[in-house]
């Protein structure tokens, strides 16, 4: 990317998704450059998927969150960003293969075989015909983690991730070309390192 604008700006962020209710993220404000990473970790229920529900667009927010240089889910930037999913996400009656050539079509717009297959052997999953129902925990990963990368997004958003040494080797890539990466996980590992910034939730210590 060539914009110097932040890749990812979020600023008094508020999530309450039952009116009247306790806010399921509330004050949050962080920036993220292109080139780099943030991690956000806290135990469940901290509000890590909603933050980034609400990056996405995904769901309503109060505050100010400017995705690439436009707001979460407009179409202009949707296509620039990576998702990877946690859970059972996925359309089960696709193989793997079919589910990344969907998002292939959609960000790349032109050899999405190639794009597809190529993103399938980089996050470890190569050839497999079986229908996503079927496939284990560990492989729904990585079908979520292909799904991410396909097609070099400009900004990587990583929900729950496995720590294979696939994931790790894209989010260094991703950094490496310019890309911003946004991870959350209750299990941090060796992220934090990986991404060189975390946010605790709640209470927001960066």
């Amino acid at each position: 990317m060539t914009d110097r604008s932040p890749a990812l700006a979020v600023r008094e962020l508020e999530v309450v998704y039952q009116r009247g209710g306790e806010p399921a993220v509330t004050g949050v404000t962080v920036t993220v450059s292109a080139g780099h990473g943030l991690l956000l970790s806290g135990g469940e229920g901290a509000g890590k998927t909603t933050l980034l529900r609400a990056v996405l667009g995904l769901t309503p927010f109060a505050g100010e969150v400017t995705v690439l240089g436009g707001r979460p889910g407009d179409p202009a930037t949707a296509t620039r960003v990576g998702y990877a999913p946690q859970g059972r996400a996925f359309m089960e009656g696709h193989t793997p293969r079919g589910v990344v050539r969907l998002v292939a079509a959609i960000r790349a717009g032109r050899g999405v075989a190639d794009v597809a297959e190529d993103a399938l052997e980089r996050a470890g999953l190569p050839g497999s015909r079986r229908g996503v129902r079927v496939l284990d925990v560990e492989e729904r990963r990585r079908v979520a983690l292909a799904c991410a990368i396909t097609g070099a997004p400009d900004l990587l958003v990583l929900d729950d991730p496995w720590e294979f040494p696939e994931t790790v080797l894209e989010i260094r890539a991703a950094l490496a070309r310019g890309a911003a990466v946004l991870a959350a996980t209750h299990l941090p590992g060796g992220f934090p390192a990986v991404l060189g910034a975390t946010l605790d939730l709640p209470g927001g210590a960066l």
